[in-house]
Formats: structure tokens, C-alpha cells, sequence
């Protein structure tokens, strides 16, 4: 993606930046702005949920202050309800748990603080990129009958819609990326519960769900190791 290319499309991105401190807010607003015409601000915290829900933002960028735990709790609540949400961290803090935290969540960037108009424009360069990546997958032929299409979130089986539910359509979407090659029982649980610990037997009925679907001989299980998506 050029340059020009990817201003253009984040004219239209809704982003929502959460900064409780009047100084850092006035100073990336105005740089946020020069990026996209959809900036909501949040002031406090405590609202985060509230203005998610009504705003729908794609792109959520967000401050973790010293204490770190307040922020960091609602970002998982919020990853764990909108997973398709790019999150991006500006903090002037870079403790190695919050670092850690940040992978957990699946964050596209962790920024420090002060963070100048050339590091937001390389971190959007970034999302815009994996976005287009996650447009892409439009219709994708997995074998003569079957098909998925990604705008819908279902599959089309001879015919037939067959509707996913959201981590469905997130583990098929993976395993297109990856597709013929091993995805391990950990790699699988990490992109589908970013920083949850979940049973295997979760990961089993998800993966059961979703070979009911047509998919019975495509997802293969490597005893011991975890699945492969097999498609020509």
C-alpha cells in the first residue's frame, strides 16, 4: 500500500482515542485529526464501554497510565467484545507486563509516548495494511461446493448458507491465512481467546462446530500437535 493510498482510506476510519490528561489529549488530537475526519475522544476511562457501543470504532487508540490495571482490564473486556477492533497503545510507560499485556491483547502497536505524527502515520500504515488484508478474503474456494464468504460471515455449502458465529469465521479466517501449514493447539487458542486461558476441550467444540459445516475433511487433526487446513 502507498502512502497517498492509505491517507485516503483512513479519511473514513472511526477512531476512538481514550486520554484522560487535557495536554497529551490536546496534542494527539489535533495530529489524529490530520489522519482521519471520525475522531471521538474519551476523557475518562469509565466511559470506554459506553462510547465503543455507541461510536462502533474500527481503530481504538488508548493511554495506560502508571497504575496500568484499570486500562488494561477494560482493553481485554473490550478485545474479548470486539475482536475485530484495532488496538493501538500511546503510553510514556513500557513496564515489561504492560509489553507483555499488549501481545495478549493482540495490539497493532504499543507507541511511546510522545508519540510524533511520522510514528502514528507508520503505526496506521500498519492497520491499514492488515485491514486490507482481512478485506481481501471475499470469496474463497475451499473445494468444488464449498465456498467462504467473508463479508456475510458464512459459509456457502452446495448452495446453502451456512452462517458462522464469530469465533467460527475468526478460526476460519486464520486458518485460510494459514492454510496447508500446522497451526498448534496454542497458536489456535491465542488468536481465538487473546489473553484468556481456556480449556482444549473449548478449542475442541469450536473446531467440531465448525467441521459440521461442510469442513469435515478439510480440517485435519495432527495428534498431539494441533489442525491444518487442507485445500488446494
Amino acid at each position: 500500500m502507498q502512502k497517498n493510498e492509505m491517507h485516503n482510506q483512513l479519511k473514513n476510519v472511526r477512531i476512538l482515542y481514550v486520554q484522560e490528561d487535557h495536554q497529551k489529549r490536546l496534542r494527539t488530537t489535533k495530529i489524529l485529526r490530520k489522519f482521519s475526519s471520525k475522531v471521538h475522544v474519551c476523557i475518562d476511562f469509565k466511559d470506554i464501554f459506553k462510547d465503543v457501543s455507541r461510536f462502533l470504532p474500527e481503530m481504538l487508540i488508548s493511554d495506560i497510565g502508571l497504575g496500568g490495571s484499570l486500562e488494561l482490564d477494560a482493553l481485554q473486556k473490550i478485545r474479548k467484545e470486539y475482536e475485530e477492533i484495532f488496538i493501538i497503545i500511546a503510553s510514556a510507560h513500557e513496564q515489561v507486563e504492560y509489553l507483555q499485556k499488549a501481545i495478549e491483547l493482540e495490539v497493532s502497536s504499543y507507541l511511546l509516548e510522545p508519540v510524533s505524527m511520522k510514528e502514528f502515520e507508520k503505526a496506521f500504515m500498519h492497520v491499514m495494511q492488515k485491514c486490507c488484508k482481512q478485506k481481501d478474503l471475499k470469496s474463497i474456494y475451499l473445494s468444488d461446493d464449498l465456498f467462504y464468504q467473508a463479508s456475510l460471515k458464512a459459509l456457502i455449502y452446495d448452495g446453502s448458507k451456512l452462517n458462522l458465529n464469530k469465533k467460527e469465521a475468526r478460526l476460519l479466517e486464520y486458518f485460510i491465512e494459514y492454510k496447508n501449514m500446522l497451526l498448534t493447539y496454542a497458536q489456535i487458542q491465542k488468536h481465538i481467546w487473546p489473553g484468556l486461558n481456556v480449556s482444549s476441550a473449548s478449542l475442541r467444540t469450536l473446531v467440531k462446530n465448525l467441521r459440521k459445516k461442510g469442513m469435515s475433511n478439510l480440517i485435519q487433526n495432527i495428534s498431539g500437535l494441533g489442525y491444518t487446513l487442507q485445500i488446494s
